[in-house]
């Protein structure tokens, strides 16, 4: 094929290049921006934990949610500070989880009741790696988490089953806690 015949065919593939780059790079901003604010109208704020109602068909408002899940979200913006982020994991041997989103979408950590050997515990996320370097993390939590971008949203998930204790499951899902720390 001569390079003239191809001539034809490059504004098509420069359109698709640049459509591409646009979809990977705008698009889950875009898509986590609206979450956030669809999290932020349901009352849950920066720095404050929403705990979603048991999940049933009337009330799902995620396409395929779990009703064997009972799910608390927090939105978190680093601009003034660290977020300090307690849970209590259950004591029926259930798996929970706080999963942390970046503006983009991205999941870039995990903490899980398999992960630790109590029965709760307390991160501090933050931005940047100069929180790293302290020896002591501020205020007790157990670990640093560092996130790649100044907001985002931290979901907790605790599994349920036909012998959960749902006051027990409940009580144990609202020691999930994001506390905006004051940046010292």
């Amino acid at each position: 094929m001569k390079p003239s015949a191809a001539l034809p065919f490059l504004p098509f593939i420069l359109g698709l290049a640049i459509g591409a780059a646009i979809t990977l790079d705008r698009l889950p901003g875009l898509i986590m921006g609206r979450a956030m604010d669809r999290i932020e109208t349901m009352g849950a704020a920066a720095g404050a934990v929403r705990h979603a109602p048991r999940v049933t068909a009337e009330n799902q408002t995620i396409v395929r949610s779990s009703p064997d899940i009972l799910y608390s979200v927090c939105l978190f913006d680093l601009a003034d500070g660290p977020v300090r982020i307690d849970a209590t994991w259950p004591a029926d041997g259930n798996y929970a989880s706080i999963s942390f989103y970046d503006a983009n979408t991205n999941n870039f950590a995990v903490e899980s009741d398999r992960d630790v050997d109590a029965a709760s515990t307390s991160l501090m996320l933050a931005q940047g790696t100069e929180w790293l370097t302290v020896p002591d993390l501020r205020d007790g939590a157990d670990r640093q988490v560092n996130a790649p971008t100044t907001t985002g949203l931290i979901l907790f998930r605790r599994v349920i089953d036909a012998t959960t204790d749902l006051d027990t499951a409940e009580a144990e899902r609202r020691g999930f806690t994001c506390t905006q720390m004051a940046d010292q």
